[in-house]
């Protein structure tokens, strides 16, 4: 999760203060920001319905996604957890096949609401407003790829 002073600004990052993600594991050809969760579901795809949650999850702090990707501030990163609660409750407003080579699957859009909080080592703490945010962007999907994709 990213955390913004003001409008972001995806050109030179200069709003952006925090970067919470797992890493990149290992560095730096490895698995890009992902980790398994286990408060995920159930998932109804055809409705755009789906639920995902953590609590104390484990991740660094990057401050900005540059030095995310490229490690060149000091210190890189420091410790952090997030707890988040994310519901997809649809209607689905448009359906789309993932058609990559090696990829399949569908993806659709959808709306959702979440709660969300974080903190790192270095004594900066975040909560969402509790009453839930909505999202401009909601998408789900059902994603094969590598060794899964049945060509």
């Amino acid at each position: 999760m990213d955390l913004y002073r003001g409008q972001y600004d995806f050109t030179n990052f200069s709003t952006q203060i925090h970067d919470f993600d797992p890493g990149i594991n290992p560095y730096p050809g490895g698995l890009f920001w992902t980790v398994p969760i286990l408060g995920v579901g159930p998932v109804v795809l055809g409705r755009g319905a789906a639920r995902m949650s953590a609590t104390d999850l484990a991740l660094q702090d990057f401050f900005d996604i540059p030095n995310a990707l490229f490690r060149f501030e000091t210190p890189v990163s420091v410790g952090a957890t997030c707890s988040f609660d994310v519901h997809w409750s649809g209607p689905v407003t448009s359906r789309g096949a993932v058609t990559t080579p090696g990829t399949s699957g569908e993806l659709v859009m959808s709306q959702a609401t979440m709660t969300w909080s974080a903190s790192n080592s270095l004594g900066f703490s975040f909560v969402s407003n509790p009453s839930g945010t909505t999202s401009a962007f909601a998408q789900l999907g059902h994603i094969r790829n590598g060794v899964f994709v049945d060509d």
